[in-house]
């Protein structure tokens, strides 16, 4: 590419890359450098690794760790390609390669095997199926982006303890809720005491115990 304008590249582009779709997107990485063409991405990186036996740069491997966020994937129908639906978190810039069974009962299929753009689930002839598509996606985001795994949805967040940081009603760096946490030497510490004079609360102090059956009888132990 060295010795080759930016047209004659976009020529040979054009000879090789028949779907106009994923033409016009490697057109759009081409830019001009120092009058020689190159791309935004690493094309040559890319090359060399699905050279290899097994290429990794569309998988997810195991020595990366889980992967933390939430993601909602939309499979084409005959594609090996997903959209993953995400505002919030990138995706490690990876897609992985999803095999087996997918944990979901959310299936949605677009398009045919006919189709040559399949990967393009945006682009459908049935206007109501891309209405239903891009509907799907605006709820995703709308309820589901970004919230805890641990939540159902976004419905789940705003109540809580807001008991974080200084707490304004007695004025000490713990509130009532979040007990003083001391991560190391906790047994030869007198910061639970120091902290029992700031607040005026009354707790249990080393070897002050409630005697034995004072909190409820005995035969109900």
């Amino acid at each position: 590419m060295n010795k080759m304008t930016k047209g004659e590249v976009e020529k040979k582009i054009d000879a090789i890359v028949d779907d106009p779709n994923w033409n016009r997107i490697i057109k759009q990485n081409l830019q001009i450098h120092r009058e020689v063409p190159e791309f935004d991405f690493n094309l040559e990186g890319l090359a060399k690794n699905m050279k290899k036996r097994n290429p990794d740069v569309a998988r997810w491997c195991e020595s990366y760790g889980l992967w933390p966020g939430r993601t909602w994937a939309l499979f084409a129908s005959y594609s090996h390609w997903i959209h993953l639906s995400t505002n919030t978190l990138p995706f490690y810039n990876v897609f992985p390669r999803l095999q087996g069974q997918f944990p979901s009962n959310d299936f949605n299929i677009f398009g045919n095997d006919e189709s040559p753009s399949n990967h393009w689930m945006h682009q459908s002839e049935d206007e109501s199926e891309s209405f239903h598509l891009s509907n799907r996606m605006w709820r995703w985001l709308r309820n589901k982006d970004g919230v805890h795994v641990l939540h159902n949805d976004r419905t789940e967040i705003g109540t809580y303890l807001p008991d974080r940081g200084t707490d304004a009603s007695v004025g000490t760096g713990q509130g009532e809720y979040t007990p003083e946490h001391v991560h190391h030497n906790y047994r030869y510490t007198n910061v639970y005491e120091k902290s029992r004079e700031l607040r005026g609360v009354e707790g249990a102090k080393p070897g002050q115990f409630l005697e034995k059956g004072s909190w409820s009888p005995e035969s109900k132990w």
